[in-house]
């Protein structure tokens, strides 16, 4: 019992350094900028598929999925790039003004991006079941944020969590921090993403049967 557990631990780091070391394999592939997106997503795709299976996560696997998320998830990940670049600046100019109005804009603006963090993530979730529109996609998004409290502030203790570990250990970079946070997104967000799922089956039934 004690060494079968102890090898279930050892293969489930194992496909979490696995994981990772392809996220950046496939982002500078990519030259950064058009690798990070899409390297991330096609992760996501394999980490839903293959659960913590290190067997099924596989270059020429994650090269095929990085082939087709390459035009969507680079769309996705701009998107969202550009409205973090612009709230994280004017985060940055509003915190360097004294005064109570500019505090409290600070205080928006910073929740503004950790709530655009928290966001993303849902998109990358979605994008790997969902076969719907880059609108429609974020709005599910938006809206699930919104669903559970509990479950915004348990993602945003994970990726917190994760981010000063890494802080301390900054390898980690190279071999788990990336995909522990599509583990921790996934499993944090597991509950609020089957209620959305049940919804859109209802409606689908819903419409079925009105035709």
């Amino acid at each position: 019992m004690e060494s079968t557990g102890i090898q279930r631990l050892f293969y489930i780091i194992w496909a979490i350094v696995k994981l990772n070391l392809y996220i950046l394999v496939f982002t500078l592939a990519g030259a950064v900028v058009l690798g990070a997106g899409p390297a991330f997503q096609s992760a996501n795709d394999i980490l839903v598929e293959s659960g913590m299976d290190y067997q099924k996560i596989t270059f020429s696997g994650m090269w095929e999925r990085f082939k087709s998320n390459f035009k969507r998830g680079n769309i996705l990940f701009w998107i969202y790039a550009v409205v973090f670049f612009v709230l994280g600046y004017n985060l940055y100019l509003a915190s360097q003004i004294k005064g109570l109005l500019w505090f409290v804009l600070s205080f928006v603006l910073a929740f503004a991006v950790i709530l655009l963090m928290v966001i993303y993530l849902y998109v990358v979730q979605y994008e790997t079941v969902y076969d719907i529109s880059i609108g429609n996609l974020i709005k599910l998004a938006f809206i699930s944020v919104f669903l559970n409290f509990g479950t915004f502030l348990k993602v945003l203790f994970g990726l917190a969590s994760i981010l000063v570990v890494t802080w301390f250990f900054k390898g980690l970079l190279l071999v788990a921090t990336f995909s522990l946070f599509l583990v921790w997104s996934g499993y944090a967000t597991k509950d609020i993403r089957q209620i959305v799922d049940g919804k859109l089956e209802n409606d689908d039934t819903k419409a079925e049967k009105n035709l």
